[in-house]
């Protein structure tokens, strides 16, 4: 895996900059964590993942800025496991406040957050709202939780759980595609499903539905199923896009009626 790419802020120059970020410049954010994922993933796959994601959107869509990942993020329910590294969620929601209000201050007003853990969803809601609270021509967009939808349409592809699990099958799977050297199967622990409520949410820590730091089926991952993981993000994600640059990044009752060539008058 490259690390960087011509549309990452942290490898481009003030020249660069200049002539490639402008008001119609969508930034993509990257939010992860560091924290256990078992004994065959790296602490860093929460963010490690979603920047090849982000990587590789900025590929195919113009006008696209990728920041530096940050990675960090809400884990303190990760805490009974060595080298847990977590922010508390009323910092990250002061972090995700600073850099939404850094990129409006240099007329970056649309932008597309892409989270790689789950304690991060609530913090970045929070700033998110608040940023729009006070700046409502701003467009904050968020794919909060990849690994749900990978679940939700790409069920056929896994074999147990539908890939959910931290470290579980489809983490381990996209990881294996974009980093395989980072990840060891030969340590890949037995499957653990957690035995929790369908329909009411318990707020559990994770040293009570694992003593391995991964849920899920992580031997049931493969580098196939990643690449075909990736491939699914990418269609999502880049189809967003450009439907969004499509409506000059209108939606709701903003967005005015469909022409009939299904395009929207504007």
């Amino acid at each position: 895996m490259t690390k960087y790419s011509e549309n990452f802020l942290e490898s481009m120059n003030a020249v660069q900059v200049r002539s490639k970020v402008n008001e119609e410049t969508v930034a993509l954010l990257v939010f992860g964590a560091c924290e256990n994922h078992g004994d065959h993933m790296p602490f860093g796959s929460d963010f490690i993942f979603p920047i090849e994601v982000a990587k590789r959107i900025a590929k195919k869509v113009h006008n696209v800025l990728v920041l530096p990942a940050v990675p960090y993020g809400v884990s303190t329910h990760h805490k009974g496991f060595q080298m847990t590294v977590s922010l508390q969620f009323d910092t990250l929601v002061k972090i995700m406040f600073d850099i939404l209000s850094s990129l409006i201050a240099n007329n970056i007003n649309k932008i597309l957050i892409i989270n790689g853990h789950d304690g991060n969803i609530g913090p970045i809601e929070s700033a998110a709202r608040s940023i729009k609270d006070m700046h409502t021509d701003v467009i904050i967009c968020c794919l909060e939780s990849w690994w749900t939808l990978i679940g939700q349409l790409g069920n056929e592809l896994f074999d147990v759980w539908k890939g959910l699990g931290h470290g579980g099958e489809a983490e381990t799977s996209g990881m294996l595609a974009v980093c395989p050297e980072l990840v060891n199967m030969d340590l890949a622990p037995s499957d653990v499903i957690p035995d929790l409520p369908s329909n009411v949410r318990i707020y559990w820590n994770f040293d009570e539905l694992t003593s391995t730091g991964a849920t899920g089926s992580p031997r049931h991952a493969t580098i196939e199923k990643g690449r075909k993981l990736l491939e699914t993000l990418d269609k999502v994600l880049i189809s967003f896009l450009r439907e969004m640059e499509l409506n000059h990044w209108k939606y709701g009752i903003n967005m005015g009626p469909k022409n009939n060539h299904g395009q929207t008058d504007q």
